[in-house]
C-alpha cells in the first residue's frame, strides 16, 4: 500500500432495519461557496455528540480556530449532519453526507439553524473540505465519493474535483472577503485529481443488498406524489422510461413499474411501505436549488432489513425505496439541449442506486470507456442527448445481483479480461493491463510460464508449477497523474512479469530483486524495471497442527502455523489488525482497510529438519507479522519499519 491522503471510502454500519441513498448534484464554483455561505471556519472536530434528538442525524463538536467569513458566538459549535441512528434502532446512511474522524482539520462552509442552535453544512458535500497530507503539501479535498454530479449550461463542473492547497485556499478566501477579488491561484495538482479512485467492473453498495421479490416474479411498484414542474406530463414519462431502462434488461428478473399515486410523504424520514418519487421536496430534507449557481437535485434511497442468500452470497435485504427531488430544479434542467432525456437518464441513475449498484467509478478523468460511459458513472452531462441506456458494465452488475447462477452467462471476471485472452494472461484495472510471466530454476535448468490467478481487478497471483505454492504477487493503483506498480516475490528462482498497458502500448519488466523484496515502480510511464538474478530451489512438505482460523488468524502447513498481522499508517496514525485471505496449505496473504487492497503475502515452507517463512510485501506501512508454530509453541515476529518496502526469507524459522 502506498502513502493514504484520507480514506475518502467510507464504512457504512447497518443495524435493522437501515437505508442508504445516493446524491445527484450541480457543483457550486469556489467563488459562489464562498460569495454565497453565511459562514465560513478553519476548525478541528472534537468528537461525534450523543443523538438526543429522536431523528436518524450527527451531531459533531467542532472546535473553531479561525474564521473566515461571517460570525458566530462561541468558540466550540455543533455542526448537524442528516444521516445516523434513531433511539429505535434504524440507522438512515444518506450518500454524500459528509462524515469527519476526531481531530481531523476541517474547512467549513455553514448555515445557522437558530431553532436548533446548531449548524448545517452549507450545500450538503459541497461545504466540507478535510485537510490531509499529499507530499510536503497540505490540500484541502471534498468528498464526492458518493455523489453523482452533473453540469449546466455546458459549464466545465472539474472544479469541484480539483485538490487546494489548503493554506493557499484560505488566504485566498479571507482576500476575496476583504474586497481583493482575485483569481483562485490555490490548486494542488492542476492536472489530475490526487484522489484518483481505482475502480472494479461494477461496483456494489457495501455491505451488498438487493431485492429478493424479483426471485419469485414479484414487482416493484412505484408511485410520485404530484408532478414535477417545467416537464409535458410532469416527469411521469420520464420516470417511466427510466424504470423501463431496467426492466427491459431481459436476462434479469427486475420489473418496475407504475402504480397509483400516492399521497405518502415520508421520504427518508421513516419507512412507510411504499416506493414513491417524491417531489418538490415536500418534508424539506434537501436545501433549496440556487438556479445561479447550483445545488442538489435529487435523492434515492432504499430501507434494508434483515440479510438474505442468493447464488451462495450474502445481501441486505431491499423491502422499500424513495427518491426525493428537490423544489425548483426546472430551472437548471430547462437550459439542456433535452430536458427530458436530461431527467431521465437522473431518474434512471437513481433508480439504479435503489437496486443496489454504486458508482463504477468516481474519477472524473476516467480512462477506461467502459466505466466512463456506463450509466451508472458518477457524472452525467447535460448535453448528452443519449437516451438513458444500461451498457455492459450496468448489466454486469445487475446480473450479479438478480441472474440465479447457471440461468445464463456469468458476469465479466473481475479482471476485466475479454474473450479469447490467453490462459496466461493477468487482467487488471478493467482489462487496462495485461501482465505474463516466465520463470527459470537456474539450479536444475527447468523453466517455464508462470500461471496467473485473478485476486482482484487491482491485484493477483502467479504460480510456477504448483497452484498450491503462490510463487508472485502483483498489484496496479491508478492515482490519476501516475501508475504504481508494485510486485513481491516469495520465491528466489528467476522470474520476469512483463505488464503492458493496452491503451498505450507500453510494456515493461520486471525481475528479481536485490534480497528477493520485489519492488515498487512509483511511475509506470517513466521508470524501467530491473532484472536481478539470484535464487535457490524449494521443496514442499507438511506438518500438522492445532490453528484454528477466524478473521485475524491465518492458518498454513495443515493447520500448523498461526499467522496473525498488525498494522500502522504513519501518514495519519491509524491502525488495525490484518485480515487473512487463505490461497493454499502453503500461502496466504493479508489485507489491512480493504479487503480488495492486499499488503501481505506469506509462505511457509517444511524441509523436513527446517522450516523456511517468506513474506511479500506490497506496503510501506509499518507492521508486524505474528507466526506461532502450535506443535511446539515457537513464536517468530517479522517486522517491517516505517517506510521501508521488502519482504523478507528465513531460511530457518523454526
Amino acid at each position: 500500500m502506498t502513502q493514504h491522503i484520507r480514506n475518502f471510502l467510507i464504512p457504512l454500519m447497518f443495524l435493522a432495519p437501515a437505508t442508504l441513498s445516493a446524491t445527484t448534484i450541480v457543483l457550486f464554483s469556489d467563488t459562489d461557496l464562498v460569495d454565497k455561505a453565511p459562514l465560513i471556519v478553519v476548525a478541528r472536530v472534537v468528537g461525534e455528540l450523543p443523538n438526543t434528538t429522536g431523528r436518524p442525524v450527527t451531531d459533531w463538536l467542532i472546535k473553531v480556530d479561525r474564521v473566515l467569513k461571517g460570525t458566530r458566538t462561541r468558540e466550540a459549535i455543533v455542526v448537524r449532519v442528516v444521516g445516523g441512528e434513531t433511539p429505535l434502532g434504524e440507522v438512515l446512511k444518506i450518500y454524500g453526507a459528509p462524515s469527519f474522524e476526531v481531530d481531523e482539520h476541517v474547512l467549513l462552509f455553514l448555515n445557522y439553524i437558530p431553532a436548533d442552535d446548531i449548524y448545517e453544512i452549507f450545500q450538503f458535500s459541497q461545504g466540507a473540505f478535510h485537510k490531509v497530507t499529499w507530499g510536503d503539501r497540505s490540500i484541502a479535498v471534498q468528498d464526492f465519493s458518493e455523489v453523482q454530479i452533473v453540469s449546466i449550461e455546458g459549464e466545465d463542473q472539474a472544479q469541484g474535483g480539483l485538490a487546494r492547497d489548503f493554506d493557499v485556499f484560505v488566504r485566498w478566501i479571507e482576500d476575496r472577503e476583504q474586497g481583493s477579488l482575485r483569481l483562485g491561484d490555490y490548486s494542488a495538482h492542476p492536472d489530475s485529481r490526487p484522489m484518483s479512485t481505482v475502480t472494479e467492473l461494477f461496483r456494489l453498495f457495501v455491505p451488498n443488498r438487493r431485492w429478493f421479490r424479483f426471485d419469485t416474479g414479484g414487482t416493484v411498484f412505484w408511485r410520485n406524489n404530484g408532478a414535477l414542474s417545467g416537464l409535458s406530463g410532469g416527469g411521469a414519462n420520464e420516470f417511466g422510461g427510466a424504470m423501463a431502462v431496467w426492466t427491459n434488461e431481459a436476462n434479469t428478473p427486475v420489473r418496475l413499474a407504475y402504480d397509483a399515486p400516492s399521497n405518502a410523504t415520508a421520504g427518508h424520514t421513516e419507512p412507510d411501505g411504499q416506493n414513491v418519487i417524491l417531489f418538490d421536496d415536500p418534508n424539506n430534507e434537501i436545501q433549496d436549488i440556487d438556479c445561479a449557481s447550483g445545488g442538489t437535485l435529487a435523492r434515492g434511497g432504499s430501507f434494508a432489513i434483515t440479510s438474505g442468500s442468493f447464488n451462495g452470497r450474502t445481501f441486505l435485504s431491499i423491502f422499500e425505496n424513495d427518491i426525493v427531488v428537490n423544489n425548483g430544479i426546472e430551472c437548471l434542467f430547462q437550459g439542456a439541449s433535452n430536458p427530458s432525456r436530461y431527467i431521465e437518464r437522473l431518474f434512471a441513475h437513481e433508480l439504479g442506486h435503489t437496486l443496489g449498484l454504486d458508482h463504477p467509478s468516481s474519477n472524473p478523468n476516467e480512462p477506461n470507456a467502459l466505466l466512463r460511459n456506463a450509466l451508472m458513472y458518477f457524472t452525467n452531462y447535460q448535453d448528452d442527448t443519449r437516451p438513458a441506456q444500461l451498457n455492459s458494465d450496468d448489466v454486469a452488475g445487475l446480473s450479479f445481483l438478480y441472474r440465479k447462477s447457471g440461468s445464463s452467462p456469468p458476469p465479466p471476471p473481475t479482471g476485466g479480461c475479454p474473450a479469447g485472452t490467453p490462459a496466461d494472461t493477468l487482467c487488471l484495472l478493467n482489462g487496462r493491463f495485461r501482465v505474463t510471466g516466465v520463470w527459470q530454476n537456474q539450479f536444475n535448468s527447468t523453466s517455464g510460464v508462470a500461471i496467473p490467478i485473478t485476486n482482484t481487478n487491482l491485484s493477483g497471483f502467479f504460480y510456477f508449477t504448483d497452484p498450491n505454492n503462490i510463487e508472485l504477487i502483483l498489484k496496479i493503483l491508478d492515482f490519476g497523474s501516475e501508475i504504481k506498480v508494485f510486485y513481491s516475490q516469495l520465491t528466489n528462482l528467476r522470474f520476469t512479469l512483463t505488464v503492458t498497458d493496452t491503451s498505450t502500448g507500453r510494456s515493461k519488466n520486471y525481475s528479481n530483486t536485490a534480497g528477493d523484496c520485489g519492488a515498487i515502480d512509483p511511475n509506470f510511464e517513466a521508470m524501467s524495471g530491473a532484472i536481478v538474478r539470484n535464487g535457490r530451489n524449494e521443496i514442499e512438505a507438511a506438518s500438522a497442527g492445532f490453528c484454528s482460523p477466524n478473521a485475524t488468524t491465518l492458518c498454513l502447513l495443515e493447520q500448523r502455523f498461526a499467522v496473525n498481522v498488525v498494522w500502522r499508517n504513519q501518514f495519519n496514525g491509524a491502525t488495525g489488525t490484518g485480515a487473512p485471505r487463505s490461497l493454499s496449505n502453503l500461502t496466504g496473504a493479508f489485507s489491512f482497510d480493504d479487503p480488495a487492497n492486499l499488503e501481505i503475502l506469506i509462505k511457509t515452507l517444511d524441509f523436513g529438519d527446517h522450516i523456511l517463512v517468506l513474506y511479500g510485501s506490497l506496503s510501506n506501512f509499518e507492521y508486524t507479522i505474528h507466526v506461532v508454530d502450535t506443535i511446539t509453541g515457537r513464536i517468530k515476529d517479522y517486522r517491517n519499519a516505517a517506510g521501508n518496502y521488502c519482504g523478507g526469507l528465513d531460511q530457518n524459522a523454526f
